[in-house]
């Protein structure tokens, strides 16, 4: 079986490249000022009635005589400009089509009302955010929400249009798993009975009727193992951080539905949550056959376990550290370690048919996590163990019956992030579950269709480019030792790039080898996506023995995002977000430098960020910075937590230690984007402005950079989802840039400052944030 189903098999961690979302798809395009293509002027001349003597006024004959040296100036100053234009192309104006349509978008996100030296998150996205309310049902929406609606439109076609009379199997299974998913009236048919005959078949739950007292061990490797829920932990095959070319079963935390522990752990200030999530626990457990006398009770019960569970979790800004969390351990070790169940029973049916034994290898992210589960087991209640484990199923499943069920979370995401009811087509949610079973096999489908071979070709060249700047850089910190330097160098010349889609999603007997074994009817919706969580564990066990491979991928070539691997030291980039505006082939290099360029080096950039710079150019965890090196790494990158500690959204500060590693790559993003535009620009020579924005094309890179990121974020997300969602991203680069200012014509950088030159110097502990239009007055 081919290993190219990483999402489906667990794998490795990556880095991606996080934005939060949204865009209004019905906004209507501003035309440009006046109506009149910008390279046409038309002059009117209106008939007048001749005197019937054809004789002229005193007043005529100099209006004439004025008209005819005006006339002759006019001419003279339009071959002296023509003159001009074609001897300095530096000047000159692109009048192509695509340059004029990007213009018009361009200005069409500016709000000209503030000075960008003021404020210029809302110079360059004022005019975007207007346009752009928080569409129903969303908790974000920004670029990259509205470039993947306009993807999962494409996909929309192709699924319903085509025959796939000479396509691959594998294409036939995704047509055939989106109709099952179209088929709303067998869903609502079928109700909840799919899901309570499953949980019968289990051994029952104490919520809906008899249960199995003491099969404790027997439900979890059906919840976790046959089905893939999560609780208590979750486990996955993945390689290996400190022997990157081997897979390893690896065992982390989880079990907690609430998207943060916080929400557990401030039961006060949470108090409104927790009542909402109690109350989708309560409907669900009622739809499922719950009496209402004891349904609540129960639930409250199991509410009350992931509180614990929670309490027992390692927060992530203490998480990353990889050298701290990783234990490699045998199996016999991890069963001392925490012997509240058989871990060798557990594994050997979750990875069957293979065979393992108490010395197989097994990584462990969190001990002491683990020790206390253990020990929360074991002074539990079987009941409400049974209770949580059947609840961790029903989260996992509920989305795939009837409409009851979704309703019933739209009331708690409502609670959450104050979100309104979900407008969003069946057919949308039908896309997003497609993309998840069959993910290689609709990229297939979306790369044949859409994607410009000779944007691979482009896109690699940026890359390259970019990495020279990069590296370029490194040779600017003083504070670097010259063996670390040459280190880092090769790190970043191994840095293996993925453009587009992987090539075996072209050749139809490959594709057909990965989902081989996967059994989609057009049917049952719910049956496919049972069987779907069954074939994903076959493949996780399959990848076991078997090293990474670099066909592998953590997204599906449609999906708008990038990520970083460090186990691989790859960067990837699926064609979903080679697309404008992030890059269009025709769009001025500054555009595409400040959009996907700006992404290339963001990700780049996770390669040597607090996280990414503990492995080496092979993928693996080990030190290979020198002592004086890292210890000057660690104060800079101090000095950036504490910066952007102090940004508030909603008078909530936000976590600077757990932003570090996006906010790193961030701000060395755009320094090698920009670096690698103006390496660009030397080479090539100046590019043709775009007309009517009245930018120059170094502010046009700023200014596109900016327009790929602007946000609608709801009132209730929490600060580790919203961050990139807020102008704090452009303010705190901004603050750290020491070019932006004088580009924007803001002037030098004049008095106290920040962290003024990324990883430069750290002027003083003390690091407050100014308000966004005081940055910019001081660079004035």
């Amino acid at each position: 079986m081919n290993v190219a189903l990483q999402e489906l098999g667990g794998g490795g961690k990556m880095v991606e490249y996080k934005r939060s979302t949204l865009r209004d798809e019905d906004a209507p395009e501003t035309p440009v000022e006046g109506g009149a293509s910008p390279d046409a002027v038309e002059v009117g001349f209106q008939k007048r009635t001749r005197h019937p003597l054809g004789l002229h006024t005193q007043l005529e004959l100099i209006l004439a005589g004025v008209s005819l040296l005006l006339a002759a100036l006019l001419l003279g100053c339009l071959v002296a400009l023509g003159v001009q234009y074609h001897r300095d192309p530096s000047h000159s104006t692109c009048l192509t089509e695509a340059c004029i349509r990007v213009a018009g978008k361009i200005m069409e996100s500016l709000d000209r009302g503030v000075s960008p030296c003021e404020d210029f998150y809302q110079f360059s996205c004022g005019g975007w955010i207007r346009r752009n309310p928080l569409p129903d049902g969303r908790s974000r929406w920004n670029t990259f929400n509205s470039l993947w609606d306009q993807n999962q439109a494409i996909l929309k076609h192709l699924l319903e249009n085509a025959t796939f009379n000479s396509s691959s199997e594998a294409e036939r299974k995704t047509q055939r798993f989106y109709l099952s998913c179209l088929q709303v009236e067998r869903i609502e048919e079928l109700g909840a009975q799919p899901l309570a005959d499953l949980i019968e078949k289990i051994g029952g739950w104490n919520v809906t009727g008899p249960w199995n007292q003491d099969n404790f061990m027997e439900v979890l490797k059906a919840v976790a193992g046959t089905y893939r829920a999560t609780p208590f932990f979750t486990v996955y095959v993945g390689a290996d951080s400190k022997s990157s070319n081997s897979n390893v079963i690896q065992v982390d935390q989880a079990g907690l539905f609430l998207p943060s522990r916080d929400y557990y752990l401030n039961r006060t200030a949470n108090e409104k949550v927790l009542t909402a999530y109690l109350d989708y626990m309560e409907e669900l457990g009622m739809l499922l056959g719950g009496q209402p006398a004891s349904t609540r009770e129960q639930m409250r019960q199991v509410l009350e376990l992931e509180i614990q569970v929670a309490n027992l979790t390692v927060p992530q800004d203490q998480r990353r550290d990889e050298e701290k969390i990783y234990h490699k351990m045998s199996i016999a070790e991890l069963q001392a370690l925490a012997p509240s169940m058989n871990w060798l029973e557990f594994l050997s049916f979750l990875l069957s048919p293979l065979e393992l034994g108490d010395s197989e290898p097994v990584v462990v992210y969190g001990t002491n996590y683990l020790q206390q589960v253990s020990e929360l087991i074991n002074r539990t209640e079987p009941s409400i163990l049974n209770n949580y484990l059947i609840w961790n199923l029903v989260q996992k499943t509920s989305l795939s019956l009837d409409r009851r069920f979704e309703s019933a979370q739209e009331k708690l995401l409502e609670t959450l992030y104050g979100t309104k009811k979900s407008c969003m087509p069946r057919w949308q949610t039908c896309i997003s579950n497609t993309d998840d079973a069959l993910g290689f096999a609709l990229g297939s489908l979306f790369v044949k269709a859409t994607f410009d071979r000779q944007s691979k070709e482009i896109a690699e060249g940026m890359i390259s480019e970019i990495r020279t700047a990069f590296e370029e850089a490194l040779d600017q910190l003083p504070w670097m030792d010259e063996r670390t330097r040459r280190a880092a160098k090769e790190k970043a010349d191994a840095i293996y790039d993925m453009i587009g889609f992987p090539d075996f999603i072209l050749e139809p007997k490959e594709l057909d080898d990965v989902y081989d074994g996967y059994e989609v009817s057009e049917d049952s919706f719910f049956q496919n996506m049972l069987n779907l969580y069954n074939f994903s564990a076959k493949v996780m066990a399959d990848q076991l023995r078997k090293p990474p491979s670099r066909d592998q991928w953590s997204m599906t070539p449609q999906t708008v995002n990038a990520y970083y691997l460090p186990t691989k030291n790859e960067i990837v980039f699926p064609a979903g977000i080679l697309q404008a505006p992030f890059y269009a082939r025709n769009h001025p290099k500054a555009l595409n430098f400040g959009g996907i360029g700006v992404v290339m080096g963001h990700e780049l950039t996770h390669a040597f960020d607090d996280q990414g710079r503990e492995y080496d150019k092979e993928g693996n965890l080990r030190p290979w910075w020198q002592n004086e090196s890292l210890a000057a790494f660690r104060n800079h990158t101090a000095c950036m937590e504490e910066q952007y500690s102090q940004y508030q959204v909603n008078g909530e500060k936000l976590n600077g230690r757990q932003t570090l590693g996006e906010n790193i790559a961030d701000n060395g993003g755009l320094k090698a984007a920009y670096n690698a535009y103006k390496a660009w620009l030397r080479k090539h020579g100046e590019e043709q402005q775009l007309p009517a924005v009245g930018l120059t094309n170094h502010q046009l890179f700023f200014v596109g950079f900016a327009q790929v990121l602007p946000s609608r974020v709801a009132w209730g997300l929490p600060l580790s989802h919203s961050l990139l969602g807020v102008p704090l991203e452009v303010w705190g680069m901004q603050e750290r840039d020491w070019e932006m200012g004088p580009k924007l014509g803001c002037g030098k950088w004049s008095g106290e400052s920040l962290c003024p030159e990324p990883f430069g110097w750290c002027p003083t502990k003390h690091v407050r944030r100014p308000e966004q239009g005081e940055f910019f007055r001081r660079l004035l």
